[in-house]
């Protein structure tokens, strides 16, 4: 391990593995047209509705050229040197835990009609894991600022800080990513230096185990209404119209303050009443609407964009004659 950490010539292989497939899966996705991103990416509504691999499959996908760029070059200059102190093996357990910590924190938290996507929480992870290695090594704050290259790396940590809080961009899903790999770094270089002890086992324990439970309320946020609604649309889909009317009633009465939720639970009511009244027009493909659609929406006035709820106010506004004759019971 020591021959690699000090071979200036050394080049990481997990390292250009990762960046080679996240510019790969970026071009395929520009050839495609955005197929992939839309496949890839994880909003809450999917995930509750039971696509859960979304939480790991978002970090492969990215919105435009500067995105993958940004997040490719971090990843290549940030995992070398991880992958030099560490070993390759270290590099994808950081990676993987910060991926997941990313998703799931921002999930957790953010609007489930709202997508997440890019590699973003992992760079962070090696940002993290870098100045976790140098802190491992000095002690202190004050000591890790007299190493030039972890002044550099806390001067960017400030600009990433500043970057995170604009709009479109996930502050959770940076420190989602960095926490973990912050310290899994320490935890790695006090184990190159053999100096492990139990709490630094417990806090790299403590953060898996955090992650993990992170994962199990992402999949099934049992105090949003989104998630009961999510299930109601699986019931109305499977043609249990009763049991999703009790899980749509839940749903009304559990947390509801973010628009995606709102909507959700507005395309379901208008989805249920109508269907009942005119079935074949308001078929099960279109309760099937606020789901991500990799192609997008034909048929609409964006066609190919996802706009699950371009109907809603064309149908709140149809006069009193045009009412359904039969209401749900």
């Amino acid at each position: 391990m020591a021959i690699r950490r000090y071979n200036p010539g050394y080049k990481p292989p997990a390292t250009l593995a990762l960046v080679g497939v996240n510019v790969g899966i970026a071009i395929i996705d520009m050839l495609s047209g955005g197929m992939l991103e839309r496949l890839f990416w994880a909003r809450g509504i999917d995930i509750q509705y039971g696509e859960v691999w979304r939480l790991f499959t978002c970090a492969w996908v990215h919105a435009d050229i500067m995105h993958i760029a940004f997040n490719a070059y971090g990843i290549y200059v940030l995992g070398m040197l991880t992958e030099q102190m560490h070993g390759w093996k270290s590099l994808l357990l950081i990676y993987l835990a910060s991926l997941l910590g990313g998703s799931a924190l921002a999930i957790a938290f953010m609007d489930p009609g709202t997508p997440l996507l890019g590699a973003s929480a992992a760079a962070y992870g090696l940002f993290g894991a870098v100045l976790g290695s140098f802190y491992a090594r000095t002690g202190s704050i004050a000591d890790l600022w007299q190493i030039p290259l972890a002044r550099t790396l806390l001067i960017w940590l400030a600009f990433g800080v500043y970057l995170s809080l604009r709009p479109g961009v996930s502050l959770l899903g940076h420190l989602g990513g960095f926490v973990p790999g912050l310290v899994l770094g320490i935890f790695f270089e006090h184990r190159y230096r053999r100096e492990l002890d139990i709490y630094h086992k417990l806090g790299a324990a403590l953060v898996c185990a955090s992650i993990a439970l992170l994962l199990a309320f992402c999949i099934a946020p049992f105090t949003r209404s989104s998630w009961y609604a999510a299930r109601a649309l699986r019931a109305f889909e499977s043609g249990n119209m009763e049991t999703g009317d009790q899980l749509l009633a839940t749903a009304e009465k559990k947390n509801r303050a973010n628009e995606g939720s709102r909507k959700l639970l507005t395309h379901l009511h208008t989805w249920r009443k109508w269907n009942a009244a005119d079935p074949d027009e308001f078929s099960i493909e279109i309760l099937r609407w606020p789901l991500t659609h990799t192609r997008g929406l034909a048929g609409t006035e964006a066609a190919g964009q996802v706009v699950p709820y371009w109907y809603l106010p064309a149908l709140e506004e149809q006069p009193e004659s045009l009412e359904p004759a039969v209401a749900p019971d």
